[in-house]
């Protein structure tokens, strides 16, 4: 539950939930939203706290249970996640349609991300970092 990691990581720094919405240039009420698990974290946000607490995407979401931390923690890279995905389609010769299957959505949506017309939401791009067996960071350009 990454509301529980996000609660954790701001008490750490013994910051509000004030503090951490300035800091992220939102509504307190919004990152309350977040924090208490209501809504998912975007992921531009969720890559900003991941560089301010220097801790991994994984962590940010839930995924890893351990907060380790990553000095050299960088912003997510675009340009290499959508280099690293097209690689990754095709070292594993799948297809569009393989990868729909798996993400539970339709070829077209498939093709638009790896075109890179628009990102995966997260759910999906942690689908997708399960598929190709790969940290959801690596995935990300971040490490």
């Amino acid at each position: 539950m990454y509301f529980n990691n996000l609660q954790s990581l701001r008490n750490e720094k013994e910051l509000t939930q004030n503090d951490v919405s300035e800091i992220l240039n939102r509504k307190r009420s919004t990152y309350n939203n977040w924090e208490c698990g209501l809504v998912m974290i975007p992921l531009d946000i969720a890559d900003k706290l991941s560089c301010f607490y220097k801790v991994k995407l994984s962590y940010i979401y839930g995924i890893e249970k351990e907060s380790v931390k990553v000095e050299n923690i960088k912003r997510i890279d675009y340009d290499k996640m959508l280099i690293t995905l097209n690689r990754l389609k095709f070292e594993q010769k799948h297809t569009y349609t393989y990868i729909a299957d798996n993400l539970k959505c339709n070829v077209s949506t498939v093709q638009r991300y790896f075109k890179g017309v628009f990102f995966p939401p997260v759910d999906r791009l942690v689908a997708l970092a399960n598929l190709y067996n790969m940290d959801l960071d690596t995935l990300c350009g971040k490490l």
